[in-house]
């Protein structure tokens, strides 16, 4: 039922503003007209269209809002996701400000694809735009959500976000640390003030983990003895172990017997609890290093490519990185192991060795 409110202007002359309550799966719609006729037209006009379609099977189910079952998702679903879950709840809270007050069936790829290029063209809390990259993040929260709403719930006969299309993401980036770049961060970061930074790169370089997997390490992960650390909570939520060689393994060993009885971190932070932020002392070691355009991240990278180089096959680079690429890798999680042990040598050898060094050296001269 419409309401049509009378208002007087600053000049005197009067308006008629129009409201229809929200209660058929649209939002509540607005409208302000010159005379109180043209207000009951328009909104006869809107009921007659908000009605169109309704059958009383269906109208229980345009009762839902997208609000609705976004909460409905994250008090389910979510919880059980342990992969991006602080991500997905913060693109979903997105799609919940912007349409949640719409019913589920009122949801359509052209609704989506108008929000999508918002999403490209709005601006972060950062001051940045969002690449291609993480608009497509955030239709896949919303798709699964609407996934949740056709089979479990049952609102929904399909979902719409498998018609809007995604942009096209970039490559990605394909930046790695040659031999004399390792040599030149590494000594920086043994000048470092931070006497966790030179561990921590060891351990980027020799086993490819990530730094959230490396910072968030504890004592109770990491075997000294054999030379192996078990990552439990992982990226993609699978575990892994990856293997401690040379001077990385050696240093936790030293560290180890001197370790704080306060905290179970393999790198505390000195003014708060929990692991550090190394992001001051890594660029300072790069800038005194004179190493540009080199992320943390690309540390992974430079693991992954020179134990390509060294002989790994597909299925031992998908075990050592933790990618799950291959359907059977589950079945040779025994060879993990063996297998990160070869290729953290092998990576090790080829870039901290120092008679490899002088002899590269020796043949250049």
């Amino acid at each position: 039922m419409a309401t049509i409110q009378k208002r007087k202007k600053r000049d005197g002359t009067y308006s008629y503003r129009v409201m229809i309550r929200q209660s058929d799966g649209f939002p509540a719609a607005y409208k302000t007209l010159p005379t109180r006729q043209e207000a009951k037209d328009w909104a006869q006009e809107e009921e007659v269209r908000r009605r169109q379609g309704f059958s009383s099977a269906e109208q229980a189910k345009q009762k839902h809002t997208l609000a609705d079952l976004i909460d409905r998702y994250l008090t389910i679903i979510l919880p059980t996701k342990s992969k991006n879950a602080r991500d997905t709840k913060r693109h979903l809270l997105w799609w919940k400000e912007k349409l949640g007050k719409y019913g589920v069936q009122r949801i359509t790829p052209d609704l989506i694809a108008q929000y999508r290029q918002e999403l490209a063209s709005g601006m972060t809390y950062k001051g940045t735009k969002r690449s291609p990259a993480t608009v497509n993040r955030y239709l896949a929260a919303l798709s699964c959500v609407m996934s949740y709403g056709v089979g479990e719930c049952g609102w929904l006969q399909n979902n719409p976000c498998r018609r809007v299309t995604k942009f096209k993401e970039s490559s990605g980036r394909d930046r790695i640390a040659s031999q004399e770049e390792c040599l030149r961060i590494l000594q920086e970061c043994r000048n470092s003030r931070n006497e966790h930074l030179l561990p921590i790169v060891l351990l980027a370089i020799t086993t490819g983990m990530r730094q959230g997997e490396i910072t968030s390490l504890t004592w109770d992960k990491v075997d000294l003895e054999r030379g192996y650390i078990t990552l439990k909570e992982t990226k993609n939520g699978r575990p892994r172990t990856v293997s401690l060689v040379g001077e990385a393994l050696q240093i936790l060993r030293e560290r180890y017997l001197c370790r704080s009885q306060h905290t179970s971190y393999l790198f505390p932070a000195k003014k708060r609890f929990g692991h550090i932020s190394i992001r001051k002392a890594w660029e300072e070691a790069l800038k005194r290093a004179r190493v540009f355009n080199l992320r943390f991240h690309d540390l992974r990278h430079t693991f992954a490519t020179y134990a390509a180089e060294s002989g790994a096959s597909n299925l031992e680079l998908a075990t050592a990185m933790g990618h799950e690429t291959l359907q059977m890798l589950q079945r040779y999680t025994h060879m993990n192991a063996s297998i990160t042990q070869r290729l953290s040598t092998a990576v090790h050898n080829r870039l901290l060795e120092p008679n490899n060094v002088q002899d590269k050296t020796s043949k250049a001269s």
